[in-house]
């Protein structure tokens, strides 16, 4: 009922690797029992994390992730993660060819990369354009951390299959969801396909999906979606003060997330920087991680407070200013 798709279906999972390989093989699957076997491209964007699967390594674009595995996915194509021109070409190119279009509505292991303006209204257009199927991956920005109860809805984002984790239960039990719109559910429910063969033993766990209800009464009672809206600025605020120092290169946030990259020249000072400034910040009492090699990455639980946010971005401050040299 909260999902941005209208008559949704979920199909459940343990967590969001599973719900990326699972929406990567119903995307396929609809277009064979629509008779366009030859939709099967998958394409993907530069900087993207779909988790670790087989799947979603195959559909990641974070370099280090993919080196060592060989091709586990053909058929899969990366474009820019904000070149929506490069987009169009492809699909002028070979759109007969393409089944699916994957994208978090904001990059979070990436480096936390908020779109450029307008880039999903036009990915959504070209996607209509060439009759491929758009599939969210929400695993990070779904059940409130964008100030909305899925990225998507604040971002304009008309998916065609949506998915989940992580929020959902808020980590207290693993479970994922592939939301599935009625364009995707008709041929196997109305047709002639038999049932989707494919599941995982923990698949709709009742423990798990009990917990997440009791997750989402909790965000709902407690107003903790309408909470991010307000600290958004807060933290936006915050992590700003940031950019005035040296160590730092650039400051990006939306809703209850922010990636703070360090700067590149104290990188070529320092290659291993950035793991030095984790690894400081955990020893003052602040946990965050190192994203792609040159970015921390903020994405603290909704009740955390104003002062709370004062003191993470005056530790990283302190940590950096500790190890830099």
């Amino acid at each position: 009922a909260l999902a941005p798709l209208e008559d949704a279906a979920v199909f459940f999972t343990s967590g969001g690797s599973e719900a990326i390989d699972t929406a990567a093989k119903l995307v396929r699957r609809y277009w064979t029992l629509v008779g366009k076997p030859e939709k099967h491209i998958l394409v993907v964007r530069d900087g993207a994390y779909h988790g670790m699967a087989g799947y979603g390594t195959s559909l990641g674009g974070i370099e280090p992730n993919l080196t060592g595995f060989g091709e586990l996915l053909p058929g899969v194509v990366r474009v820019p993660s904000q070149d929506t021109a490069a987009l169009g070409k492809l699909l002028e190119e070979r759109g007969s060819e393409v089944a699916g279009f994957f994208g978090e509505p904001v990059i979070g292991a990436g480096g936390v990369r908020p779109p450029a303006e307008g880039y999903w209204a036009e990915v959504q257009r070209l996607c209509r354009k060439h009759d491929v199927l758009l599939v969210a991956d929400e695993v990070i920005t779904g059940f409130g951390r964008l100030g909305e109860w899925f990225g998507s809805r604040r971002l304009g984002i008309e998916p065609d299959i949506l998915v989940g984790a992580k929020g959902v239960t808020s980590g207290y039990q693993p479970l994922g969801v592939v939301i599935a719109g009625p364009r995707v559910q008709e041929p196997f429910w109305k047709g002639k396909a038999g049932m989707f063969r494919h599941g995982y033993t923990y698949s709709g766990h009742p423990t798990a999906c009990a917990v997440g209800l009791a997750n989402l009464d909790i965000l709902e009672k407690e107003g903790l979606v309408a909470r991010v809206r307000g600290l958004e600025a807060v933290l936006a605020r915050e992590v700003r003060r940031l950019e005035e120092h040296p160590g730092v290169g650039e400051v990006r946030t939306i809703g209850l997330l922010a990636g703070i990259e360090l700067h590149a020249d104290a990188l070529a000072r320092k290659p291993g920087l950035t793991d030095a400034v984790v690894a400081e910040a955990r020893r003052r009492g602040v946990l965050t991680r190192n994203l792609t090699g040159k970015s921390l990455q903020v994405s603290p639980p909704f009740v955390i407070e104003e002062a709370e946010i004062r003191l993470l971005v005056d530790t990283f401050a302190e940590s950096i200013d500790a190890v830099a040299n």
